[in-house]
């Protein structure tokens, strides 16, 4: 028998007859024991139950082709760019025609737009993502232009790292050609004691490099891969 709260096995000795329920012994909550009624079976075949499923054992997850990765004794720093020069000239041409039509037109707050894109291209050419991570803390930066993406964990709040896959959609077209384009990203989370749900890392456009960090975070940390409800798995 299987606890339909958090799927752990259900065990004799938790059976209180006298209620006629039995505890789980990993959540605390109350289950009715089957045999009470003529279809269902015995309270003897609790003992009997199959174990919970366990998670399917991952294959080794490759280096990613951009990360470099600096290990040292118990720790190690994960650097990548943030996006490219290409990028970054795409986004400031655009700045451009922004900052070009507001100031011939005397549209002047066109110019707010242009000046946003152009720090952002800036970002896109210069930033690199950095992850350091010890027996101490897990640290995600991003610079050296400022960007709002730090976050710090000390490495005994992680419970559990885990990848998920989510999808945009842009519409492109008139009405009779309407066109969909769906773009896959991939997100880093993990559990924790104290702050619940955290995103370590967003925007990730391979899957394998969430898969990567979550592998050898999790082996840093001495953490045991666990089963997460809607993680992405391959």
């Amino acid at each position: 028998m299987i606890c339909r709260n958090c799927g752990a096995g259900l065990e004799a000795d938790r059976i209180d007859t006298s209620l006629g329920v039995v505890t789980c012994s990993h959540c605390g909550s109350l289950h009715d024991i089957p045999g009470d009624r003529p279809d269902q079976p015995s309270s003897a075949q609790v003992t009997e139950a199959a174990p919970p499923k366990a998670k399917p054992k991952r294959l080794e997850v490759a280096l990613p082709s951009r990360f470099k990765v600096h290990r040292s004794a118990g720790g190690m720093q994960v650097i990548w760019s943030v996006g490219g020069i290409f990028h970054g000239v795409v986004l400031s041409i655009i700045a451009a025609g922004f900052a070009h039509a507001g100031m011939t037109s005397g549209l002047w707050f066109l110019l707010i737009p242009s000046a946003g894109l152009f720090y952002f291209a800036a970002v896109r050419t210069f930033n690199k993502h950095r992850i350091r991570v010890d027996g101490a803390r897990l640290q995600v930066t991003q610079g050296p232009l400022p960007w709002p993406c730090a976050q710090r964990l000390d490495a005994s709040d992680v419970k559990q790292l885990y990848a998920t896959e989510h999808e945009s959609r842009i519409e492109t077209g008139d009405r009779g050609n309407r066109r969909t384009r769906v773009r896959k990203h991939y997100r880093l989370s993990a559990n924790t004691h104290g702050k619940g749900r955290v995103t370590i890392l967003s925007g990730l456009s391979d899957p394998h490099q969430a898969l990567w960090l979550e592998q050898e975070i999790e082996r840093l940390l001495g953490i045991a891969d666990t089963h997460v409800t809607g993680e992405h798995l391959a």
